[in-house]
């Protein structure tokens, strides 16, 4: 507890900024009694062997998010704060390490490190301290391959945006800090550390569970799939105005909390938005070994939450 992302482009400072950051929670853990039972591991691409060359191919791409994500469920913990220096450029990956935080009901920030083009060209000469410069060809995909930072979605928030040649760490470390530990803002009562605190308390869609189904993937296309075709069959034959909600369970019954619903808003809903909505699900929890059972509920709520934000 708790744990840190550092996202970027590639030689745009995020190894400096995560040790800067590693160096003041040390301190930070120093002053505050209440904090004294923390310890801080930092991981990185170079910590984790992961070579330059590995983000060439999505096969060789998969297994190094996998040697992150297995390094975070390790250590995260009550005890420890786990701040992870990598690109960690796709939404996917972001969102199913915000689900392992959110899961052990612990806080989570996420650091975007932004440089200008010519600065990381500048950057990325550089062979000091023995530093391996990126390839300019893939350099240049994988900033093209970024998926950027939304600070609307609950896992890249609370976000912490730092330009990687103007900002320091310790300029933004109140808000890290608040982000991070607001056990000890609890005093000034203000709204923003009061809704940190409950969001501490984990839902349906962030609870990861072992699911037993070797085709994990094909059930989750083929149930995101019927939903959105119950939706459909049933906006066809409804024309009434306003707030639509659809029934897309089995459990007819409103009450019954087993019945899962789509409300449709007033503007209506697309073939294209409804589709785009669940390949953004199926792309996020592809990773996830979910239980057939689970889908239903999960897109449920993930679908009705972008459509009241759409």
């Amino acid at each position: 507890m708790p744990l840190v992302l550092f996202s970027g482009f590639p030689s745009s400072g995020k190894t400096s900024k995560a040790q800067e950051l590693c160096a003041l929670l040390k301190s930070k853990i120093e002053q505050e009694s209440d904090l004294a039972k923390y310890s801080v591991v930092c991981h990185s691409d170079e910590s984790l062997g992961i070579q330059h060359s590995d983000y060439i191919t999505s096969v060789d791409e998969r297994k190094l998010r996998s040697k992150i994500i297995s390094a975070v469920k390790r250590d995260l913990s009550r005890q420890k704060i786990v701040v992870v220096d990598s690109l960690n450029y796709i939404k996917g990956v972001r969102y199913q390490l915000h689900c392992e935080a959110k899961n052990l009901m612990t806080t989570y920030c996420l650091v975007h490190v932004m440089c200008p083009s010519a600065k990381i060209l500048e950057w990325n000469k550089s062979t000091a301290n023995g530093r391996v410069p990126w390839d300019t060809t893939l350099l240049n995909q994988l900033i093209q391959r970024y998926e950027e930072p939304n600070p609307q979605t609950r896992w890249d928030s609370p976000l912490i945006p730092v330009l990687a040649d103007e900002d320091s760490i310790e300029s933004l470390s109140e808000p890290i800090f608040k982000a991070l530990f607001p056990q000890l803002y609890k005093t000034d009562h203000d709204r923003e550390t009061d809704q940190l605190l409950n969001s501490l308390k984990p839902n349906n869609a962030t609870i990861l569970k072992a699911a037993t189904q070797s085709n994990s993937l094909q059930i989750l296309d083929s149930e995101t799939t019927k939903i959105v075709k119950k939706i459909l069959a049933a906006l066809q034959s409804n024309v009434v105005s306003g707030v639509t909600r659809i029934i897309i369970s089995d459990v007819q019954d409103i009450n019954d909390e087993r019945c899962l619903f789509a409300e449709i808003p007033p503007q209506g809903v697309t073939v294209a938005q409804l589709q785009r909505i669940r390949r953004q699900f199926v792309a996020m929890n592809r990773l996830r070994s979910l239980e057939q059972e689970r889908v239903a509920p999960l897109f449920a709520e993930y679908l009705n939450k972008n459509l009241r934000t759409e």
